[in-house]
């Protein structure tokens, strides 16, 4: 499926997407195109010859993913993928699904070599308040 490049918010994030300090916070209400959109970075960094077992996927709406609901069973998921050598991209849609996600991404990214994006769309990442619970300055929203 071709995805149509949704170049105003592209250019707001495209100077974060090798940062392994931050986290991308990608928000927005239901069905408005954040995961077209964060599939469209993950193409976009594809064509800076990263190998493609460093580009991660997550959705936790998809089957095989929809039983993790708890942090453990998130943390669990991701380190299954430290073995990767360099920067690995992590990418997970429908983050608000696991109860204390917080905590494991923010550990993930203390750790660096992990460049990570999340989506979601309740009104929990749409306040201000995700911003607190990863650190501060650890998250980017876009």
């Amino acid at each position: 499926m071709k995805l149509f490049k949704r170049e105003r918010y592209l250019c707001k994030i495209r100077g974060f997407y090798h940062a392994d300090d931050i986290i991308k916070v990608i928000t927005g209400v239901r069905r408005c195109g954040k995961s077209s959109l964060m599939q469209t970075i993950a193409e976009e960094i594809s064509e800076f010859d990263v190998p493609e077992e460093n580009i991660i996927y997550i959705d936790l709406d998809k089957r095989g993913y929809k039983k993790i609901r708890q942090a453990d069973q998130l943390e669990e998921l991701i380190a299954g993928f430290e073995k990767i050598n360099g920067l690995k991209y992590l990418f997970i849609d429908e983050i608000q699904n696991v109860t204390g996600f917080e905590e494991v991404i923010n550990a993930f990214r203390t750790d660096g070599e992990w460049s990570i994006f999340i989506i979601g769309s309740n009104s929990y990442l749409l306040s201000g308040e995700i911003m607190t619970k990863l650190k501060g300055d650890g998250g980017k929203r876009i």
